[in-house]
């Protein structure tokens, strides 16, 4: 997989900061997310080329806040709308896939918990709203990768495995996030969870989170959050070693530090593990596309 940092550039195509770009390839990145406006001109679109190619880096995935399917009418009809212009972007800018919340029942919030999500109900109609974005994500080359969580749409691995394969799409695929999964029985054990899900989701993975995960005290319930990477329990070991089973064009991708002072620590600890166990990162430029004609490994 290629090592991806995609809290990278978030701002208007049209006004990527330069200095950020460089001080992300200086970190030791060579992949990077993106993000901006739906508005974005075609001259935006070049400009963000530009400066991401000029800093040496290669496009990752861009990340849109949206999702296939809103119960309410006219918000799920602005939802398609948004992701269906999110892909002609991304497809354009050569991003390998366009990164969104898979979805939830709750009408205010993507991620938000509703008692609907957990149906059966809610994924036949997630999976029939996918199935109609598909096209247009193979018309621009870039794949749908949703984020899950244990509260959205789809909650757990064997609802990841049916809703890809439901969907039969070569161009719909999960983003992976382990943290976004944890539980009291994985979290002091993580590498066990980790192994075991990548190994069954296997092809049904397009990218993987990265990041680091901590129990807070409280005798009567248990509470998991996300902490700065390389100072939580999460089994960063395990993960490099599982994501060698996927292809190497996907992205192995750290992400949620805003304080951009620990964007090389997060870099470092990461590196130091791939190190350590002889890992290396799959090239940069090994898309999708160089990947299926045989053109990288």
């Amino acid at each position: 997989m290629r090592l991806s940092w995609d809290d990278g550039l978030r701002y208007p195509l049209g006004k990527i900061n330069k200095e950020e770009a460089k001080f992300i390839y200086d970190i030791g990145y060579r992949v990077a997310g993106i993000a901006g406006p739906l508005d974005a001109t075609e001259d935006d679109i070049n400009y963000a080329k530009d400066i991401v190619a000029e800093a040496g880096l290669v496009m990752g995935p861009f990340w849109l806040g949206h999702a296939a399917f809103r119960p309410d009418p006219e918000q799920h009809r602005e939802h398609r709308k948004a992701m269906i212009t999110a892909l002609r972007i991304a497809g354009k800018l050569g991003c390998p896939h366009l990164g969104y919340s898979v979805g939830s029942m709750h009408t205010e919030s993507t991620y938000m918990h509703h008692p609907d999500n957990h149906t059966q109900k809610a994924l036949d109609i997630l999976i029939k709203y996918t199935r109609e974005l598909a096209p247009y994500a193979e018309d621009a080359g870039c794949l749908l990768c949703p984020e899950t969580t244990q509260w959205t749409i789809v909650n757990n691995i064997e609802r990841m495995k049916e809703f890809v394969e439901r969907v039969d799409s070569q161009f719909l695929r999960i983003c992976f996030d382990p943290v976004n999964h944890m539980t009291s029985q994985r979290v002091y054990e993580s590498g066990i969870f980790i192994k075991k899900a990548i190994g069954y989701l296997g092809d049904c993975i397009g990218s993987i989170h990265v990041k680091d995960v901590k129990v807070q005290n409280n005798v009567l319930v248990s509470h998991i959050d996300e902490i700065p990477m390389g100072t939580g329990l999460l089994d960063h070991e395990s993960l490099i070693k599982a994501s060698v089973q996927l292809e190497p064009w996907k992205t192995f991708s750290l992400e949620h530090i805003s304080d951009k002072n620990l964007w090389k620590p997060a870099y470092d600890h990461i590196q130091k593990i791939a190190e350590g166990i002889g890992h290396e990162w799959s090239d940069p430029n090994c898309t999708r596309e160089r990947w299926l004609k045989g053109q990288c490994k």
